[in-house]
């Protein structure tokens, strides 16, 4: 599992190329929203995140780490919308947040684990 400086390097590298395809798109609250998660995981130790432009201006997180193959998380200016693929399934449940605000425990414990 690689949280090193390369993999920040590398997300830091994806949320601008996000950005400047579609600049008058992503709102201050929703690059807010991701700065705020993309700062929590980074902080907390947990891998780094792929990120990928979402169907609308938002953004798309997913990692490649065994225990979180199956999470996507989208970030929207007023929420984060949480999906975990399985068999036959997806589960799909909203985290309200607003920039500066800090995460729930269900929230948090949906990220992969730290190293």
């Amino acid at each position: 599992m690689n949280t090193g400086i390369k993999d920040w390097t590398a997300v830091k590298r994806a949320v601008g190329e996000v950005v400047a395809a579609r600049p008058d798109e992503y709102t201050p609250a929703i690059v807010g929203n991701l700065e705020d998660l993309l700062a929590h995981i980074q902080n907390s130790s947990r891998p780094a995140p792929s990120v990928m432009p979402g169907y609308w201006p938002t953004f798309l997180l997913e990692w490649e780490t065994e225990e979180a193959k199956n999470l996507q998380i989208e970030v929207f200016d007023d929420r984060y919308e949480v999906s975990r693929f399985f068999d036959g399934r997806t589960d799909v449940w909203y985290e309200p947040h607003t920039y500066g605000d800090t995460f729930s425990d269900q929230f948090i414990a949906e990220l992969p684990n730290a190293d």
